[in-house]
């Protein structure tokens, strides 16, 4: 018995020191010469030179929580009706028989108040279960519950925020100095920034225009650091590039929405994000980067994903 526990902590420690390796250099390479930029944003991608022997052992038999809302499958559900008691979780039935994969950052709107989700989950499918989040609108607590549909992700600050200081009061005060900063302070929600037209707008305009550039890019695309002016807004990099792709929508919206709100013109020089990625990918100074500055995504004990948090430089 002694004999197997031990092989078994062997293969688990091999596993994650191979999976380690496939994050870091000289695994990957950031292409600072094929920057795009558009306005106050500039992606900068990061290739895989060696493809990841874990790849094929990523499930695809998991749902969003997009897809699941829109198809009916996931229902959300306030969990009671008192405010104190019940402002920072939010009771999901999964039925769609796939994992169910949420991302902090993520924004439901409707029920008693909007909400955001406050940390990256993967719940099984058959289940209830409850899961913590952050009201994004601090003026509303209807009597009434109204059904909750999907509206995408916050901007890359703010999920930074929902991420490192894990607190309700910082998550309020960001949202309301950014409805000040956009002349939106005719309402406590974030929900008011997405929904103005003008914001809205122009976010897609730079969503549509970095779809179409990394779209046509060669396929060994498997992540992208973000940054505005002297800001580096974040970066994510996964396991393998179809992985990158089927999530680059929710990535752009991040980040777009992000250098809509509070960039400035984006930098032609990459010294900041040289910095910043030589830190984060580097095998001798990752694990210390990303305690103070990202965060691991695994998937049925797989690693699949990097993110870096934003940072002012």
């Amino acid at each position: 018995m002694k004999k197997h526990f031990c092989l078994l902590i062997l293969i688990l420690t091999c596993v994650a020191t191979y999976a380690q390796t496939d994050f870091t250099f000289p695994s990957l390479v950031v292409e600072y010469d094929s920057a795009i930029v558009f306005r106050n944003l500039k992606l900068v991608p990061i290739k895989r030179i060696e493809q990841s022997k874990d790849r094929d052992y990523v499930s695809p038999n998991s749902i969003s929580l997009k897809v699941g809302m829109a198809k009916g499958s996931v229902k959300l559900k306030e969990r009671g009706n008192y405010m104190l008691d019940n402002i920072n979780v939010l009771l999901i039935e999964n039925n769609s028989g796939k994992d169910l994969v949420i991302k902090s950052g993520e924004i439901v709107m409707g029920g008693r108040q909007d909400r955001v989700f406050a940390r990256d989950t993967i719940l099984e499918t058959g289940k209830q279960h409850l899961v913590p989040v952050y009201c994004i609108e601090e003026n509303r607590w209807s009597e009434k519950e109204k059904k909750f549909f999907y509206r995408g992700t916050t901007g890359s600050g703010l999920q930074t925020i929902i991420d490192t200081a894990q607190n309700q009061t910082k998550v309020w005060d960001e949202i309301r100095r950014l409805l000040k900063q956009n002349n939106q302070t005719g309402s406590s929600s974030y929900a008011a920034l997405l929904n103005n037209k003008k914001i809205a707008d122009t976010s897609q305009q730079y969503i549509r225009y970095f779809l179409q550039a990394l779209r046509s890019k060669d396929s060994s695309i498997v992540g992208i650091i973000a940054s505005t002016g002297h800001k580096i807004l974040g970066a994510d990099v996964f396991i393998s590039t179809s992985l990158f792709y089927q999530t680059l929508p929710g990535l752009l919206e991040k980040y777009c929405t992000e250098a809509v709100l509070t960039g400035t013109a984006a930098s032609a020089n990459h010294s900041r994000e040289s910095v910043y990625t030589n830190e984060m990918l580097s095998p001798q100074t990752q694990n210390s980067f990303l305690s103070k500055k990202g965060k691991r995504f695994f998937y049925k004990n797989v690693l699949i994903q990097l993110t870096g948090f934003s940072h002012l430089y």
